[in-house]
């Protein structure tokens, strides 16, 4: 099995000209991957075999997905340019080393994008993070914590200013995509958060 850094020297010897083919080789070593999953040509992934990638799935040229943890993005989901996806940390608190020797320690978890996700420009995801169904995050947002389903997301660290819909928009949206969530889910999640519905009036 190929190195993470044997791996990366091998894509970066391919010129972006022949992206096409840096796609096959990411495809054929990720973890997993669904119909239709597009990558710029300078998209970098480490621990490549810890990603999986759902159906029609587009990465923005320059996104570099990271970390010694499992990424897993859902089906229908866009990456902007320049998204980072860091899934761990350096351990700063111990006494007597620097802390480049330190190799122990620093906490590393998970991350797991949902369906229909939009991620805009130069976003920051960080470790633990999950972005639920449904969720935009805004160019140049710094994502620390839980984003949830269907809201829109900016700011650093990230915060929901609204829900994509009304309320009665998004019970039909979330009969017609066949939901995990239920209005009712949503519900609470929003009344728990100070989340506001969209409202058109």
């Amino acid at each position: 099995m190929l190195s993470n850094k044997n791996f990366h020297r091998i894509l970066r010897m391919i010129p972006n000209f022949l992206w096409p083919l840096k796609v096959v080789i990411v495809k054929s070593t990720i973890k997993a991957h669904g119909k239709n999953f597009k990558l710029g040509p300078k998209v970098l992934l480490y621990n490549y075999r810890g990603i999986e990638v759902g159906d029609n799935v587009f990465i923005g040229d320059g996104t570099t997905i990271g970390g010694n943890v499992p990424v897993k993005i859902g089906n229908n989901v866009m990456f902007g340019p320049e998204v980072m996806i860091r899934g761990g940390d350096h351990n700063i608190s111990v006494i007597g080393l620097p802390m480049a020797k330190v190799k122990t320690g620093g906490v590393n978890l998970p991350i797991s994008i949902e369906d229909d996700v939009w991620i805009g420009a130069r976003a920051i995801i960080l470790k633990g993070v999950i972005i639920s169904e449904g969720a935009v995050v805004g160019a140049g947002t710094i994502v620390n914590k839980k984003i949830y389903p269907y809201t829109i997301n900016v700011g650093s660290p990230s915060r929901p200013i609204r829900s994509r819909f009304t309320r009665d928009d998004l019970k039909v949206h979330l009969a017609s995509v066949k939901s995990k969530y239920s209005i009712e889910e949503i519900d609470s999640f929003y009344k728990k958060n100070s989340i506001e519905f969209r409202n058109d009036e």
